[in-house]
């Protein structure tokens, strides 16, 4: 019975989807991208004291307008969950001075109830946003969340103040999803691989993609389209957790092999690829827009005789 359990565990692993029908499945960091992306770009400042020339930044504006009562740590709520989502792929940079030709976001709280019962507590959070500069304004949304949660048990259920730190999460997450990429993950599907060969996907299975790897490339047998197919995958899964752009080129390579040997005319290979596309190409644009705003960063920073560091 118990090792019955400890398969079951295994099987439910966020890293590994299996099906009968289906060949195994893994999932693999990706990146979502921005939503309101071609108002994002207008937002782009140039400045001839900074070498790579253009940035992308913000500066948070701390007194949140409160229209309606709400609790006393809502504010940092909402800036804690900005500074952390923007910081995840540093698409836009948090800008450490707001001078008169900065972005500046502005945020106030249009709704915000609680209501609590002897099973029941809930929480409804409305947030509007407004990026500017100056008299120009970039985007002006927004946001509502709305938490509930029921226990026949007082003592389980959250205080208002959980429920309030929920909510401000999600309208967080809301907004910089309209503004940046965010990290997500993605379902990648194998192809079938001949019993001398298919040991690399148990590899997969536990992410040691690097040992996957090698076995493949070692492999003397017939390379048809699926083993460039989920050679592909392997090479995209491996470069996906670290982000690593030389590892997406031979992803690339190995997808593009898959295609000439047929996967044109298969719909998982055309799949994948175009999802693989979608994410290389947003990696590729938020790496080099994180360099140009590291310029900022040390602009910024050196004239307030800060440590970049403070900003991380």
């Amino acid at each position: 019975m118990y090792r019955k359990y400890l398969v079951l565990a295994f099987s439910l692993s966020a890293f590994l989807i299996t099906g009968c029908a289906t060949g195994a499945k893994i999932t693999i960091p990706s990146y979502s991208p921005p939503r309101e992306e071609a108002k994002i770009k207008k937002m782009v400042t140039k400045d001839d004291e900074i070498p790579e020339g253009a940035y992308l930044a913000i500066a948070i504006n701390p007194d949140v307008l409160n229209i309606k009562r709400t609790i006393p740590k809502m504010k940092n709520y909402l800036i804690d969950n900005i500074k952390a989502k923007l910081t995840q792929t540093n698409f836009i940079a948090l800008n450490p001075i707001a001078g008169e030709n900065d972005v500046v976001l502005i945020m106030s709280i249009n709704n915000y109830q609680y209501k609590s019962t002897a099973n029941k507590r809930s929480v409804e959070l409305e947030v509007s946003f407004t990026l500017s500069r100056a008299a120009e304004e970039f985007l002006s949304k927004s946001y509502t969340a709305v938490k509930n949660r029921q226990s026949k048990d007082p003592l389980k259920l959250p205080s208002e103040s959980e429920l309030a730190s929920q909510a401000a999460k999600d309208v967080v997450e809301d907004f910089v999803s309209d503004i940046s990429p965010l990290k997500t993950f993605q379902l990648r599907e194998f192809k079938p691989l001949p019993d001398d060969i298919a040991y690399a996907i148990d590899y997969a299975k536990r992410r040691n993609y690097n040992g996957a790897i090698r076995a493949m490339e070692k492999y003397k047998g017939t390379r048809d389209m699926n083993f460039y197919y989920d050679l592909a995958i392997l090479y995209e899964a491996q470069a996906s957790m670290t982000e690593n752009l030389s590892g997406l080129e031979k992803a690339d390579e190995y997808y593009n092999m898959a295609l000439s040997r047929g996967g044109s005319k298969d719909e998982l290979v055309i799949s994948a690829k175009a999802r693989f596309d979608n994410f290389y190409e947003l990696l590729e644009k938020t790496k080099s827009q994180d360099a140009k705003n590291q310029g900022l960063i040390k602009n910024r920073s050196g004239e307030m005789g800060t440590s970049t560091d403070e900003f991380e």
